[in-house]
C-alpha cells in the first residue's frame, strides 16, 4: 500500500519524437518524470516502470495511466 497519492499528472506527445512524457506529482511533493518511447508503425511501446508505480501507487491508479498511454499512441499512429 502507497504512503502517499497522487495528486496530479499528465500524459502527453513529445512534439517532433516517438515518445509520450508522462508526469506525476505526488501527495508527498515528489515529481516523476517518465520518457516512454513508442513506434509509429506497430503502435507497441515499453514502459516497465509501470510495476514500480503499481506498486507505490495502486492498481486502479496503473490501469488508468495506462489506459491514457494507449489511447495517446493509438491517436498518434492513425
Amino acid at each position: 500500500m502507497a504512503t502517499y497519492e497522487v495528486t496530479s499528472y499528465s500524459v502527453q506527445e513529445v512534439e517532433g519524437d516517438d515518445q509520450i512524457a508522462v508526469v506525476i506529482h505526488a501527495s508527498d511533493g515528489n515529481k516523476w518524470e517518465y520518457g516512454i518511447p513508442f513506434s509509429r508503425t506497430s503502435g507497441r511501446y515499453q514502459f516497465p516502470e509501470i510495476d514500480v508505480l503499481e506498486v507505490d501507487f495502486g492498481s486502479e491508479f496503473t490501469t488508468a495511466l495506462v489506459e491514457q498511454i494507449e489511447a495517446l499512441i493509438a491517436k498518434l499512429v492513425k
